[in-house]
């Protein structure tokens, strides 16, 4: 059997690296993306504060009476008194308060 022949061997390897060194690397096609995971999060992160805003003021809405409040004040003999009469239009709820008189 004859001895195969190792002499050109090595200068080829030597060339085919030196030859991937010069070479720029082929660009990876990427797969086109039909979203971005920072928009969808933007968007999301929107979503969550129109509808926080939308149900806290609608949801959250202080109590209101129905009508309107009819407020007046009258003087007492004491100067040092005053008295507020709140009431609604219907005169069925009067609240009387009489400020001033701490003694």
């Amino acid at each position: 059997m004859a001895e195969p022949e190792w002499s050109g061997f090595w200068p080829a390897i030597v060339r085919g690296v030196e030859n991937a060194r010069l070479r720029a690397p082929a660009p990876v096609a990427r797969p086109e993306r039909w979203w971005r995971p920072r928009w969808a999060l933007g968007g999301a992160v929107a979503a969550g504060v129109i509808v926080s805003l939308t149900l806290w003021q609608t949801v959250f809405t202080p109590f209101v009476p129905d009508g309107p409040v009819v407020v007046s004040s009258a003087h007492t003999e004491d100067p040092r008194g005053t008295v507020m009469i709140y009431s609604t239009h219907e005169k069925d709820v009067t609240v009387v308060w009489v400020l001033g008189l701490d003694d």
